[in-house]
């Protein structure tokens, strides 16, 4: 999808980012699962070159666990998220881990307290769902003043159409919208 319109006034800047990995949980990787999202094997190899260059520059690396514990999240799926489902898909002891209950990774986290600690400035999202917890991250993330990049492939969503209808709304309004060697080649 073609952001020019909205990348002309608002280019890719990094001057203290951190990267979010969002849901990327078993819940949402494994095969077996209810949950499972077809084709996330697509982004795998994305986040990990991201993880792993934030990783040697000394940024941080944030990943978010979701249990959808919520009562509300909890009375529009029918389910709440199970223990061995909740298992991260990266692991590394360099990466800071927060559970979360419901789509926004701020809501009765520490998450916005740690950015603060470290001096972040752009928050660099990947993960899942695109239009659900990552867009609601976004949002969020805009709102409590840090500048918002989405990372086109290393996002993942059930349905092309919610990925990219989400991409066009933050583009529009909230976010950068880039890719990963982009981002690399910033940071290199």
């Amino acid at each position: 999808m073609n952001f020019y319109k909205e990348r002309l006034k608002h280019p890719l800047n990094l001057n203290s980012p951190a990267l979010l990995i969002i849901d990327m949980q078993k819940y949402f990787t494994d095969k077996n699962s209810p949950a499972y999202i077809k084709g996330i094997e697509n982004i795998y190899e994305n986040i990990k070159k991201l993880s792993e260059t934030f990783m040697k520059e000394g940024y941080p690396v944030i990943a978010t666990i979701h249990k959808g514990g919520n009562s509300s999240m909890q009375s529009w799926w029918g389910n709440k998220i199970e223990a061995e489902w909740a298992k991260p898909h990266f692991i590394s002891d360099y990466f800071t881990y927060i559970e979360k209950d419901t789509y926004d990774a701020f809501y009765n986290t520490e998450l916005e307290k740690i950015l603060k600690l470290r001096y972040v400035k752009e928050v660099i999202i990947t993960g899942v769902m695109t239009h659900l917890c990552c867009e609601t991250t976004a949002r969020s993330a805009f709102v409590r003043g840090f500048n918002v990049v989405m990372v086109e492939d290393a996002l993942w969503d059930k349905d092309e159409f919610y990925h990219f209808s989400s991409l066009k709304n933050l583009g529009h309004g909230f976010a950068t919208i880039s890719f990963t060697e982009e981002i690399l080649c910033k940071l290199e």
